[in-house]
């Protein structure tokens, strides 16, 4: 949507507000209630126990709806820029699934074998999902746990998770309706209701609808994602509760593959060039399947289970953008030899799945209770886990005709029906069977430690081999840490935690690659002021990654060498005044390959030195807020090897708003407006080619109406 077509739905939005005000006279509204308060919700993601973020022994940022709203983040990346320490690749599936980075590592093992893009991971509801799309409109926070968290939850890189926790139950009733219009064609609407669904509230539900489509500044790009999401839980007593939850989320996009490195920098071509033309749309649609049930066996002890199934199907048919020729062309005009400056582009379906699978199976069994022995207050937590998925369907590489980079002609492309390349089917399994032991202690005199244990019995294979066995391998990882209440609201806290993960590839002698094996050790202090309105955390860590990738061979892949990432983190977070509220972060990170024979000395791709952000909202009164931010990036490096950098940036984004209120319920109009100076920049670059660098969103207006009863 262009800004000419996007200016009379703006005033169209504007004038019908401004005529309902002149026709009702209407009365000041508080629209500043609890859901957009700045203090940060509850979170046990870190310890999986109701501590207080202050008693936890780790950095866990949250990054509360009414930020998200403010913002207007429609993606998961738009959200994590908040935190410190964050940072992103564009990922290879649609903005919807973006590559995350925390503390230089990716929250996706590169390391294990498969296609060289990885998948984009996060945790959705504390379930670790792969390449599935977020679907932002049903998010109620976004949760951070910095450094390693293989302890509780297996499977996990060592920078870092990110949990997205989903719209809570209520027993009052409600309905929503909003809708967003922006540049690009971008649009977003949204429908959702929840309450009590009987007389005495024991069976609550929650139900949310919404689709999202936008266009790109970016030639090809597109981006569709409707989402359904439905929860019901029965509450009978206080001690017991059962809740099924279900969610379909179906995507449709083209990929956007960035632009390519000329020398030592992004290439200066047109804003709106890339290269990725394929005539289908790539698509993922997903179906998932949730049960939760606790109760309370004591006054001490609680019994929590889970069961989840996921099933997707998928349909990958991007044309990758690559400059070296791999020789599986058909003819000269398939061909292209890199020059400098470049001059033709190879194009490929490069190991695409166009008739894909996945299965995701997870069972888990809780049991928290609090005793007290030797005189001190102790709070265990038992889990038994059981992880499983699989990927299916076979991979089709081909190679497309090259095009001129700077008259480049997309005309003939064939699908990736038409190049009638084989596929070759290969199995993609993954499977943990992990028992958890951990003790939260209450030392006394201000004192608290946790120490943890858990024990994985791994199987895992990517292959395109039948006769192979999984490769299986067991662990058993340690955390401990140590609490310092040093007056109310201040505590110091450290912390050592291992990370592993399970490798499903195999050397070229065929012995299993060996498992990525990381430590932590973490320093900290944290801070909540104001009665817990305004909190901080300040954090120094030294995060030590080894058996990491060689891609120096690739398609063949090894796991040599050491990265080691450290630096300070600094967050804040709070309502300082009724009329202000702010979300601020910094970064220094020292992120570098520290033992590796091709890669020795280099600085990891995208771990910027400096990086942060500063946001804040100013209620003028109880209708009008107006909120600005800087999100800024020093200079990164764009590969592995170090060849080209990305340029530092500072992007501004703004934001105001009026509330009024509708009948019997309440509204807002907001109008915001992302890189205001459109600065042009680069977010992020694939740490193994020169081909994708991601450029950053131009300048981009969009209005939100929304009503809530």
């Amino acid at each position: 949507m262009t800004f000419q077509r996007f200016t009379p739905i703006a005033s169209a939005v504007l004038f019908a507000i401004s005529a309902q005000a002149q026709t009702s006279e209407l009365e000041r509204v508080e629209v500043n209630g609890t859901s957009q308060s700045y203090q940060p919700p509850p979170s046990s993601t870190a310890t999986k126990t109701d501590t207080p973020n202050l008693l936890t022994p780790q950095s866990v940022q949250v990054v509360p709806r009414a930020v998200l709203n403010d913002q207007k983040a429609l993606t998961l990346t738009d959200a994590i820029r908040n935190v410190a320490g964050t940072g992103s690749d564009f990922g290879f599936n649609g903005s919807a699934q973006p590559l995350i980075l925390l503390r230089g590592f990716q929250t996706e093992s590169m390391t294990a074998s498969g296609p060289m893009s990885g998948m984009s991971t996060y945790y959705i509801n504390g379930v670790k999902v792969k390449g599935v799309p977020v679907n932002m409109a049903n998010v109620d926070s976004v949760e951070v746990v910095k450094g390693p968290a293989s302890v509780l939850y297996g499977r996990a890189e060592p920078g870092g998770l990110i949990n997205i926790v989903p719209r809570a139950l209520s027993a009052t009733p409600s309905f929503g309706i909003e809708q967003t219009f922006g540049q690009y064609d971008q649009s977003r609407t949204i429908v959702e209701g929840a309450g009590a669904l009987n007389r005495d509230k024991t069976l609550l539900g929650r139900a949310s609808a919404s689709y999202d489509t936008a266009k790109s500044n970016r030639d090809f790009v597109e981006n569709r994602l409707a989402a359904f999401s439905g929860t019901i839980a029965w509450i009978p007593d206080a001690d017991t509760r059962v809740s099924v939850a279900y969610d379909r989320n179906a995507q449709k996009y083209r990929n956007d593959f960035g632009v390519y490195a000329d020398g030592d920098r992004p290439a200066k071509v047109p804003r709106s060039l890339q290269f990725n033309n394929a005539p289908e749309l790539s698509s993922f649609d997903s179906q998932s399947l949730t049960l939760d049930a606790s109760t309370r066996l004591s006054p001490t002890w609680t019994l929590k289970a889970r069961a989840v199934t996921l099933r997707a199907k998928t349909k990958e048919v991007d044309i990758w953008p690559y400059r070296v020729d791999l020789g599986a062309g058909t003819g000269p005009a398939d061909s292209c030899v890199e020059t400098t400056p470049l001059q033709r582009m190879c194009r490929y379906y490069y190991y695409d799945r166009p008739d894909g699978r996945v299965r995701l199976d997870q069972a888990t069994l809780d049991l928290q209770g609090d005793i007290t022995w030797g005189g001190l207050t102790h709070k265990w937590l038992f889990e038994l886990d059981h992880y499983e998925t699989r990927r299916t369907g076979a991979l089709v590489f081909a190679q497309v005709n090259a095009v001129d980079v700077n008259h480049p002609d997309f005309s003939g492309t064939p699908t990736i029906g038409q190049t009638l390349a084989p596929g070759s089917e290969t199995r993609d399994v993954q499977r943990w069977t992990s028992l958890v032991v951990q003790d939260q202690i209450q030392l006394g005199s201000g004192w608290h430690a946790v120490f943890a244990l858990r024990h994985d019995r791994t199987a895992g294979l990517y292959s395109a081999d039948p006769t192979l066995d999984l490769n299986r391998q067991s662990f058993t990882t340690p955390r401990v840490g140590l609490v310092y209440e040093v007056s109310p609201g201040q505590t110091l806290y450290t912390q050592y935690q291992d990370s592993v993960a399970a490798n499903n590839g195999r050397n070229p002698d065929g012995s299993p690659l060996q498992a990525e094996r990381a430590r932590q050790v973490e320093i900290g202090w944290k801070s909540s002021m104001l009665e817990g309105a305004l909190n901080t955390t300040v954090a120094l860590f030294d995060l030590v990654k080894r058996n990491r990738a060689d891609y120096s061979l690739y398609p063949t892949i090894t796991t040599i060498g050491e990265a080691r990432s450290r630096g300070l983190e600094i967050d804040l977070l709070g309502q300082l005044t009724r009329q202000l509220a702010v979300m601020a972060s910094y970064a220094y990170l020292e992120a570098n390959i520290t033992d590796n024979g091709t890669y020795a000395g280099t600085r990891l791709a995208n771990a910027a030195r400096h990086s942060g952000s500063v946001w804040g909202r100013w209620m003028f009164d109880a209708q009008w807020a107006a909120g600005a931010g800087v999100f800024f990036q020093s200079q990164r490096e764009g590969d592995q090897l170090n060849s080209f950098q990305l340029p530092g940036y500072g992007r501004v984004d703004a934001m105001l708003s009026y509330g009024f209120r509708a009948g019997s319920g309440k509204g807002s109009v907001q109008f915001n407006l992302k890189n205001v100076f459109d600065r042009l920049y680069y977010s992020g670059s694939h740490p193994g080619a020169r081909d994708w660098i991601q450029t950053g969103t131009p300048r981009t207006a969009s209005v939100t109406l929304r009503l809530d009863y």
